[in-house]
């Protein structure tokens, strides 16, 4: 069993979510921040930024970004993403490899914060979810935003896992990744099982597994662990889109919260 997010899994990662929306999900960050009268260029901490891609896409669109993440793979790859742009952005994005838990970036504020694709969930213990959010707290100035989706707990509960395999086509073969996810109730949490396997001529040439425990979350939970951190939750909606409540039927959710 490899480490999370290590060099394989990262290496495979963006051919896995090559049909991952990632223009339309940033158009719905910048009309977040609009709407919260954030300033045009915006200084924005993209915590857990993976391999690089709201990034990225943020400062193409003018905004100052800093990309924290603690796997140096996936930094790697964002930092070559970003060198690669043919019209470099006016403020080219920057990466910092840390812990989203306790990253601090000398004194460094923005105005606004993001951690997509469940990376708050990454953070599996109350402890560690506060230490993200203080993360956040103490980097975002007051009256920003921090917007993050997360895995929303009564439909988690109501729907449940289901086994799936995901086959992509890749530049000498094809990428195989399989999983099984098992919840853990009592936790908040399920624990994700990938085996992923690189094909070439249906042989397979190289295999890693990994596990990832996420932690879902309740409406009032989220409320008060916002709270907590000195924020205020004032969104909760079906994440991808924008007049649709969070229900038992949203897998996915968009919080945003302010700095207060």
């Amino acid at each position: 069993m490899s480490e999370v997010f290590g060099a394989a899994y990262a290496q495979q990662y963006d051919l896995l979510y090559h049909d991952k929306d990632y223009d339309a999900e940033v158009e719905l960050l910048e009309q977040i921040f609009r709407e919260y009268a954030l300033p045009k260029a915006c200084r924005v901490l993209d915590l857990g930024c993976g391999t690089g891609q709201h990034a990225v896409r943020l400062a193409r669109r003018g905004h100052d970004v800093t990309g924290v993440d603690r796997s140096a793979a996936m930094l790697s790859i964002a930092r070559t993403r970003a060198a690669e742009l043919l019209d470099p952005p006016i403020f080219p994005p920057r990466f910092v490899e840390g812990d989203v838990t306790a990253v601090r970036l000398d004194g460094a504020r923005f105005d606004a914060a993001v951690m997509m694709f469940a990376v708050l969930g990454y953070q599996t213990s109350t402890e560690a979810v506060l230490a993200a959010l203080e993360t956040v707290r103490v980097h975002v100035r007051a009256g920003g935003v921090f917007v993050c989706d997360v895995w929303y707990g009564p439909a988690v509960l109501l729907q449940r896992p289901s086994d799936q395999t995901k086959v992509v086509p890749a530049p000498d073969g094809e990428v195989s990744r399989s999983v099984h996810t098992t919840l853990d109730v009592e936790a908040h949490c399920a624990d994700v099982h990938y085996q992923m396997q690189r094909l070439r001529e249906d042989i397979v040439v190289a295999e890693t597994r990994e596990t990832h425990r996420v932690r879902f979350f309740f409406p009032q939970e989220l409320a008060v662990l916002f709270q907590t951190a000195g924020m205020e939750l004032v969104q909760l909606r079906a994440f991808g889109a924008e007049s649709a409540p969070a229900s038992d039927r949203t897998w996915n959710v968009l919080a945003v919260g302010r700095v207060v």
